[in-house]
């Protein structure tokens, strides 16, 4: 019953997807990126030494090497952190669940733990990975100098964030309308690690293979939990409140999990939110459009270190 229930649910997967990837497969490009892994309270990968360390922070489906070798030139004027978040890619299960606080405070230990937290660090994020950052800079407010967030899933209400991701990737998109099946998918993936690559290069022909590869490298329980408390739950807002640091928000004008009006909202009441819309992009900036995200990043860096 749960392989019939899976297969059912993969082929309605492919069918969402095909019509998406066909899209974005000319415009990705990506190349496996440099530098040393290791393990800390997360599994990283670091280039580089000098201070103030810029890090990196992916999306949901994804891992570290999301950012792949066009990032590397951020190591030559810095260092350079990027870890796989809790449940996701190499960063094993916590015992303590996926909220927004555990996923934070992990990203914080591993700067600590790998000797980047002596000056406070520029963080450059994509999607999920923008919502952890704005709660890292909420919870430890000497550790985050600026963000820059990539295709930022910020919503005013659960009901605004349902909406935007029922019309996003299959996947996502599967876990909102039906959690049980969703659930059912999932573990029977997590069994067999070998059709899950094979799917996943199936879903997302568009992708390179690791990265489509990585988009099974998690559990149900880190996915769902930090799908639903993370970015269902739409409290990243209120936590831009709490925070002083400058935001840099860019999102493409087809992204469809992007709430438009609420971006533009946030940059208008919050004095430390800025937004920069990028012309027919969609939601997977950080692979196509490498070299505008780190001119980006760079921007504010130096924006940052000039004391502006």
């Amino acid at each position: 019953m749960a392989l019939a229930t899976a297969l059912l649910g993969g082929a309605a997967l492919l069918a969402g997807s095909a019509r998406r990837s066909a899209r974005l497969a000319a415009r990705i490009t990506w190349a496996p990126p440099g530098g040393r892994s290791g393990t800390a309270a997360l599994a990283y990968r670091v280039q580089g030494s000098r201070l103030p360390a810029t890090v990196l922070l992916h999306g949901v489906f994804a891992s570290g090497r999301y950012w792949g070798a066009a990032y590397d030139t951020l190591a030559e004027e810095s260092a350079l952190l990027v870890p796989d978040l809790a449940g996701f890619g190499r960063s094993v299960e916590v015992a303590d669940g996926f909220g927004p606080e555990v996923h934070a405070d992990l990203v914080a230990r591993t700067i600590a733990e790998v000797g980047l937290a002596g000056q406070p660090v520029v963080m450059g994020a994509h999607s999920l990975g923008c919502l952890v950052a704005i709660q890292l800079a909420r919870r430890h407010p000497d550790l985050v100098a600026g963000i820059v967030a990539f295709s930022p899933p910020l919503y005013p209400d659960e009901a605004a964030a349902r909406r935007c991701l029922s019309r996003a990737s299959p996947l996502v998109g599967l876990f909102v309308a039906s959690p049980s099946l969703s659930e059912a998918i999932c573990n029977w993936m997590c069994e067999h690690q070998n059709v899950a690559g094979r799917l996943g290069r199936m879903l997302r022909p568009d992708l390179p293979a690791p990265l489509a590869e990585d988009r099974f490298k998690h559990t149900y329980r880190s996915y769902s939990q930090t799908l639903a408390k993370v970015v269902v739950a739409a409290g990243a807002a209120g936590w831009i409140e709490d925070v002083e640091v400058p935001i840099r928000l860019v999102a493409g004008t087809h992204d469809d999990l992007i709430d438009r009006a609420f971006l533009e909202d946030l940059s208008q009441r919050h004095p430390h939110v800025s937004l920069s819309w990028w012309p027919q992009a969609q939601h997977e900036l950080p692979l196509t459009h490498p070299a505008a995200c780190v001119a980006e990043i760079q921007h504010v860096r130096a924006s940052l270190l000039d004391g502006r």
